[in-house]
């Protein structure tokens, strides 16, 4: 049996044995210990305030998420349960533990609301053991929380490749002190796997196939992404910074994951993954600090990684305009550029970002003719038959920039790929090539002066620890 033990807060609720809830405080004596719904996971295991559910439930288990003291936790039952609507917690310590991703489902197909799967704001929350399935919008939202948990989650849709499905699978936003650790997303319409405008982030060991953007870090700062596993999405691993967000994205550290085989169509109804190339393997756009090192790529079919500007994405400057008052989080030594107005910054500047270490093998051999930036038809012309190179930077808003001669080349936003030399690399005047003739891209050897740096102006990325990041 799995031992979990969590504070003890609030008042025991009881809901009445006419719901078909079992209410257990402590260790829970109240259970017989061959019950088999509760095989993996029971009361037995809490400390504090508990209450098992057994699948069929369903009405039960809404009105206990609806009206549970702080510091409860649910302990739901093998089988499935056939949601009627989203299921919301909005209270600090809520835990949501089922018997396992293969043994607990809960089934949201049958729901008539727009709404999310599993919906939860309150701190250290907790899910873990379950499968969502068939959310009409995300799987599993939770928002302004602070400790957030998902571990062996699954967020899924049936049908895959579908443009209804929700937007988003795992998706915690706006919070801090996240840990999203064994989990599956597949198959959303936007990202699998979400953080965004989060603080302090750990996502180890997921593994995110068939969405659209498998695994997303937007808007993050203090982020440490690794040994996962990103196949058959559009995108694979992607981090990028939006317009308008409040936090500034920065210190994000992709180590040691597998990002193969990045091919699936581009089935998202609009937004910003709507422009993902079909075959990409990771991409960089308007963050800073970043670190991609040590990971293995294979058969993205347009290319493994690229660094971009904001403005590739939207030129308009003043959209990346950020009054100061309004920034969250560490910005001050970052060198943003002012906006036009006193008291504002701009964050659509790619900066200061590592690229070193990683493994490429059979990629870019198939460039996206058809996505509307038009990226990989620019590929497709540049490089004829030959695979496109491992590294691709768009050296927007660099001093100088030349096909043939490092000399006059500029690495004035200090990309640096020196410790890359497994792969190859290329920079292109991105903003040069609005129409053919195509500007040729410059494509130096190992190590690829003037981009051979191999450390980050101001020191590493930050480290990443959690407070509840311990084995369980």
């Amino acid at each position: 049996m799995q031992a979990t033990r969590f504070a003890v807060l609030g008042v025991r609720l009881g809901l009445g044995l006419g719901l078909g809830v079992m209410l257990a405080t402590g260790c829970g004596d109240n259970k017989d210990d061959g019950d088999a719904a509760f095989a993996v996971n029971s009361c037995k295991a809490v400390t504090g305030t508990c209450m098992e559910i057994t699948s069929g439930n369903d009405t039960a288990l809404q009105t206990a998420a609806n009206t549970i003291d702080a510091s409860t936790t649910l302990v739901l039952g093998a089988g499935t349960f056939k949601m009627t609507n989203q299921l919301t917690l909005r209270t600090a310590g809520a835990h949501v533990i089922g018997q396992g991703i293969d043994k607990t489902t809960l089934d949201f197909g049958s729901t008539t609301t727009q709404g999310n799967g599993v919906d939860a704001i309150g701190d250290d929350f907790v899910i873990q053991d379950v499968t969502v399935l068939d959310a009409p919008k995300d799987g599993i939202r939770v928002e302004a929380t602070n400790g957030v948990t998902f571990r062996r989650i699954r967020a899924t849709w049936t049908k895959a490749g579908d443009a209804s499905n929700g937007a988003y699978g795992i998706y915690p936003v706006k919070s801090q002190n996240v840990l999203v650790v064994d989990s599956q997303a597949e198959n959303a319409s936007d990202a699998g796997l979400y953080v965004g405008q989060c603080q302090h982030v750990i996502v180890r060991g997921n593994h995110v196939t068939g969405n659209v953007a498998g695994l997303e870090i937007e808007n993050t700062e203090y982020a440490d992404v690794y040994n996962n596993e990103a196949d058959n999405n559009t995108g694979g691993i992607v981090v990028f910074d939006l317009p308008g967000n409040p936090i500034v994205g920065r210190d994000i550290r992709l180590r040691d994951n597998m990002i193969h085989d990045n091919n699936h169509d581009n089935f998202a109804s609009g937004g910003t993954v709507a422009s993902i190339p079909v075959g990409t393997g990771t991409f960089a756009m308007a963050s800073r600090r970043v670190e991609i090192t040590g990971n293995t790529y294979s058969n993205n079919g347009t290319g493994d990684i690229a660094l971009i500007s904001g403005l590739a994405l939207e030129p308009d400057t003043t959209q990346w305009t950020l009054p100061v008052a309004t920034v969250t989080g560490d910005y001050q030594d970052l060198g943003l550029p002012a906006g036009a107005a006193a008291g504002t910054i701009m964050n659509f500047r790619g900066q200061n970002i590592l690229v070193s270490g990683n493994h490429h093998t059979g990629s870019g051999t198939a460039p996206d003719l058809d996505d509307p930036l038009h990226i990989g038809l620019l590929l497709a012309a540049s490089y004829q038959s030959a695979p496109v190179d491992s590294v691709i930077y768009d050296s927007i808003m660099e001093s100088m920039f030349n096909s043939t001669d490092a000399a006059k080349n500029t690495d004035d936003n200090h990309m640096c790929v020196g410790g890359n030399t497994e792969g190859t690399f290329a920079s292109l005047d991105l903003m040069a090539q609005s129409a053919p003739p195509f500007t040729p891209f410059f494509r130096p050897a190992a190590p690829f002066a003037p981009f051979d740096c191999t450390a980050l102006d101001g020191g590493a990325v930050a480290q990443v620890t959690l407070p509840q990041d311990t084995p369980q």
